[in-house]
């Protein structure tokens, strides 16, 4: 399965990928912006598991969000705030 999340690099949002990546064996394709509230290091060494596909976007970037749901397909998408 493959589960999009975003703000992934954020407090909430890292622990729901590190949860995902111990927990399940979904592939996770983490969108960030990477402004004040998203740090990648939240991630710890999640960010260079090979089910963790990191891309820094603003989801306000339809042809970027196009692009990355063309690319990856994911079958589930959580909410920015949970």
């Amino acid at each position: 399965m493959k589960v999009l999340v975003t703000g992934g690099a954020g407090f909430i949002g890292s622990a729901l990928v590190r949860q995902f990546i111990g927990e399940t064996d979904a592939t996770i394709i983490n969108l960030d912006k990477l402004t004040y509230a998203g740090n990648l290091e939240s991630l710890g060494d999640v960010v260079h598991h090979p089910r963790h596909i990191f891309h820094q976007v603003d989801i306000c970037d339809s042809a970027t969000l196009e692009r990355v749901f063309r690319e990856h397909q994911p079958e589930a998408v959580t909410p920015r705030n949970l």
